[in-house]
């Protein structure tokens, strides 16, 4: 599979994933707290996945121009930083998962405020993140889900010699 192929089914897991944990009351707290960390492995295996975009990026942040890439960069450290406090600060309120993993969360008020403020935080630089790549995403879908497949993709050329319009 190609590269952009994972990257563009990975983001729509990961998009519909955080879609539903934005929204708690839709599938109750058990599978809130469940696919909260449900959603931690595609984060890791997207990170992975665009580590060396992530070096390469980083190399060249101070070349003359590269105030999109500094700004991407940035967004995603950011969006980095704001998953971790808002999935680690979620499983130390958790009602359900941890104590079904014999964990006893603690001083729940506090986990629960640092949670719900860093969740705003997440879903402000998710939209963010979204809306600097959004050529991507189109360019992505158009290639990989709207094209119409070609006479090269066809698995066996035309009986009479000719190509088929």
């Amino acid at each position: 599979m190609k590269r952009t192929r994972l990257l563009l089914i990975l983001d729509t897991v990961l998009f519909l994933m955080l879609a539903l944990l934005f929204q708690p009351r839709v599938g109750g707290l058990t599978l809130h707290e469940w696919l909260g960390f449900a959603v931690i492995p595609p984060i890791v295996v997207h990170v992975l996945c665009e580590w060396r975009w992530i070096v390469a990026t980083a190399a060249r942040l101070r070349e003359r121009g590269a105030w999109r890439r500094r700004i991407d960069f940035f967004l995603i450290v950011l969006l980095f930083v704001a998953f971790t406090v808002t999935a680690f600060s979620g499983a130390m309120t958790s009602f359900v998962a941890l104590p079904a993993l014999g964990v006893a969360a603690g001083n729940f008020e506090n986990w629960r405020r640092l949670h719900n403020t860093w969740q705003i935080y997440l879903l402000v630089l998710m939209a963010m993140h979204l809306a600097i790549n959004w050529n991507w995403v189109l360019g992505a879908v158009r290639r990989h889900v709207l094209r119409r497949p070609t006479v090269r993709e066809d698995a066996s050329p035309p009986e009479s010699g000719h190509r088929e319009s």
